[in-house]
């Protein structure tokens, strides 16, 4: 499971290739500017995120240089491709976990107040 800098970086990059043909040319800076401003990434930081990312099979990744500029050659595999549906699914059991502890509470408290009132 990716952590929330990880599906931070991760965002953007499936932004970014799938609208190019699961593959793309992406800069940290732009994955530094894609990201929300409480993660405050430095390169070093995405340069450890890409690898772990990497290393997941998220994604290929290849350093190049342009125009005197270092840029990240990325192709999404397989399980990079379905990062998307990945967040949905998260997103759906959060909301299920959410929906029976809240289930589970009211009939705690209904099970109490009974018991209060027979024992009261």
């Amino acid at each position: 499971m990716l952590n929330k800098k990880e599906v931070a970086v991760m965002s953007a990059i499936y932004g970014v290739c799938s609208k190019n043909n699961d593959c793309g040319i992406i800069t940290d800076d732009f994955i530094i500017q894609s990201s929300p401003e409480k993660f405050r990434f430095t390169h070093a930081d995405v340069d450890v995120i890409l690898k772990q990312l990497e290393y997941d099979g998220y994604f290929e990744c290849t350093k190049s240089d342009r125009k005197g500029q270092t840029v990240n050659v990325i192709t999404l595999k397989q399980k990079g491709k379905a990062f998307q549906r990945e967040m949905i699914q998260r997103r759906r059991e959060l909301i299920s976990t959410f929906t029976w502890r809240i289930v589970y509470a009211a009939l705690g408290a209904g099970v109490a107040l009974i018991v209060n009132s027979i024992f009261g």
